[in-house]
């Protein structure tokens, strides 16, 4: 092993939103820092370009060339999940879908910036269902605000995002940091009419700029928030990482961490990387924080086998790598009568949630539901052609479908279920020689019960929208690229492997970052919620640096 040798006050394992976020408040206070990514470090420029040249940007036979990952380097040493890198077991197949760069996956996320509400805190006390979180909503909303102001999001402050239309819910301590984004034509069209049904247009909090923020430009409407921003005005991880290194903070990409050193102690004193050339290296420090993927956190943590910590690192429960959860979805195409004019503004931003809380959640799984703001021309012409349809009516078709198709997205909760899980595979090595993650998961009856709640709403959605073509429901159990689980949190040390403050029981100085500590996720993206639980862990480490 190399004699090599790096010291901080605060190692950091991941480059994403959370880990960028602590690492600034670290490093701000003056503390120094090592933060290791994985993959590379890109560019805007090189990942625009890359997405401007590629000859498909959407195909039916292949939806992850959708931009979503196209652009991004998938290196040998640190393959991202758009290749054949994961092993999927189990009935339902969890094709969730991460980069391995510095900045993360939030370079190409939606940007949807949600808090959760109370009652999400408490899903086991109101409904007999999941888990409590030992944290409350209360508890969390100042940190909520923190990180509204971190990454620069744009909302509605007099909106109810409980889904009734009864004014603001749930409470906040300031106003949003930017006012929403204007409404388009299509999301104003489609507002007023299913208005009429009692379905409340909700307008999505998000991290596009709606004035100049920080170094951010106002949003353009290039709608390709997926793959990249072009400009820079919605957030990404990246962002965190060069504020921090701007204030002393040493970031190393290109260092693949495989190894996670205990003492008999139960402190953690060191970790192992690997460069792509295959050499080891050593981090020693003082406080550690897992902030990588919610897949590759499990991985890392499971790989960590020591003298100390024979079953994995923070282990001692065998809960980690269980409870995978997503906002397993289903989708839904329409083609109204009249033009409507998708595609202009950002990627989503409409939502209705009248079913993301209730007592129904007895018995079924809350949901929200979307539309994607997008014009996937070519899918269009794909599905045409398959039909026969060639020559001047494909063009006729294709401009009247472009203007007149759209899809629902539904995004469900899922419930905690240790049988989902993340495992080290005993088949299948990456270039550097370590197991990739094999992942077993199914859903349950609860989501299927949600799913025919959701199913309803979309017929309504259909009458009152007086479509032409309802299409049939693709019920493939989507991945929502939401992952969380894997770590979760809990009061019980037997039950869970961080607490409430997200460090784990095992290790007095070892922290999780990450969507993997949330007990119980809501249909809601987390990525908000993961920034707020990343700013309270920075907070506990300073009071006690």
């Amino acid at each position: 092993m190399s004699s090599e040798t790096m010291d901080a006050d605060v190692v950091i394992v991941g480059s994403g939103v959370c880990g960028g976020l602590i690492a600034t408040r670290m490093a701000q206070a003056g503390k120094s820092v090592i933060v290791l990514e994985a993959g590379p470090r890109v560019t805007r420029r090189e990942i625009v370009e890359r997405f401007r040249n590629a000859p498909v940007k959407l195909s039916l036979a292949n939806m992850k060339l959708q931009g979503a990952g196209s652009p991004y380097p998938s290196m040998p040493y640190a393959p991202s999940t758009y290749g054949d890198y994961l092993e999927l077991t189990g009935p339902v197949k969890y094709n969730t879908s991460y980069l391995r760069v510095v900045g993360g996956t939030t370079w190409h996320f939606g940007s949807a910036l949600w808090r959760m509400i109370p009652n999400e805190f408490r899903l086991n006390t109101l409904y007999g269902r999941g888990r409590d979180w030992p944290v409350s909503y209360e508890e969390l909303e100042p940190y909520y605000q923190q990180a509204e102001e971190e990454l620069g999001v744009s909302g509605v402050d007099e909106m109810d995002q409980g889904g009734n239309g009864g004014g603001q819910f749930p409470a906040r301590s300031k106003p949003y940091p930017m006012k929403g984004l204007r409404s388009t034509y299509f999301f104003s069209q489609l507002a007023e009419r299913l208005e009429a049904g009692g379905y409340h247009p909700v307008f999505e909090p998000n991290g596009r700029a709606s004035r100049p923020y920080k170094d951010r430009p106002v949003c353009a409407g290039n709608n390709n928030c997926n793959p990249v921003c072009p400009i820079g005005a919605k957030y990404d991880g990246s962002q965190h990482i060069d504020v921090a290194e701007r204030y002393g903070a040493t970031i190393l990409p290109d260092s693949v961490v495989y190894k996670v050193e205990d003492g008999p102690d139960g402190r953690i004193t060191a970790v192992w990387f690997k460069r792509p050339d295959g050499s080891d290296h050593k981090v020693t420090g003082r406080h550690f924080v897992i902030a990588a993927h919610t897949i590759e956190s499990a991985k890392l943590l499971l790989m960590s086998k020591t003298e100390h910590s024979p079953n994995g690192i923070a282990n001692s429960s065998d809960m980690v790598g269980r409870n995978v959860m997503d906002n397993t979805g289903i989708s839904l195409p329409m083609t109204l009568k009249d033009d409507i004019w998708p595609g202009q503004g950002p990627t989503e931003l409409l939502v209705y949630l009248n079913r993301r809380d209730g007592d129904f959640r007895r018995d079924a799984a809350s949901y929200k539901i979307k539309v994607r703001n997008t014009v996937p021309t070519s899918q269009i012409a794909e599905g045409l052609i398959a039909k026969g349809v060639l020559g001047s009516k494909l063009d006729e078709e294709i401009r009247k479908r472009s203007a007149r198709q759209i899809r629902w997205a539904v995004d469900f909760e899922v419930l905690p279920n240790p049988e989902n899980r993340v495992t080290l595979s005993t088949k299948k090595k990456d270039a550097l020689g370590l197991p990739v993650p094999s992942i077993h998961y199914d859903v349950d009856d609860y989501w299927n019960n949600g799913v025919k709640l959701a199913l309803d709403d979309l017929e309504q959605f259909g009458k009152l929208l007086d479509a032409e073509e309802v299409g049939a429901p693709n019920l493939k159990h989507e991945n929502r690229q939401h992952p969380s689980g894997t770590l979760i949190m809990g009061a019980n040390p037997k039950d869970s492997v961080v607490d409430a403050q997200c460090r784990t029981h095992d290790h007095p100085n070892l922290y999780v970052a990450g969507a993997s500590v949330m007990p119980a996720n809501s249909c809601m993206n987390p990525t908000l919620t993961i920034a707020a639980l990343s700013l309270r862990l920075a907070d506990t480490i300073l009071r006690e640096a």
